[in-house]
């Protein structure tokens, strides 16, 4: 298994209030399909040698729950419905096979190296 650092664009397609913020649990859900959906087009195997068909644990980070929820609302832009690409980094913990599937487990880290509402 390979040990890196994934780069993902999260954009999420579910657009909030903009009086709310994002939900950590539907959150980790929505970053998993957007998981799945970068290896499956990227072809990324994600430590091992295909595409996982699951995301089994999505940890994500007190840091980059913070940046996410500084740029869900601060950085979107007037008007519109669902927040900017959301630039995150994903390590995989942990992954496995059986006879019919693959899986991974991922943490979810700050994309940026500092943030803040604007």
């Amino acid at each position: 298994m390979s040990h890196r650092i994934i780069n993902l664009n999260f954009t999420s397609f579910v657009s909030e209030r903009w009086s709310s913020l994002p939900n950590q649990e539907k959150l980790a859900k929505e970053i998993a399909l957007a998981v799945l959906a970068h290896s499956e087009i990227s072809k990324e195997s994600f430590g091992l040698y295909a595409p996982p068909n699951e995301i089994k644990d999505v940890k994500v980070t007190n840091a980059a729950f913070d940046q996410i929820q500084c740029v869900w609302h601060g950085h979107r832009q007037r008007g519109r419905q669902s927040p900017p690409p959301i630039p995150l980094k994903v390590f995989v913990f942990g992954c496995g096979q059986d006879a019919s599937s693959t899986w991974a487990s991922i943490e979810v880290l700050p994309g940026l190296d500092s943030w803040e509402v604007e």
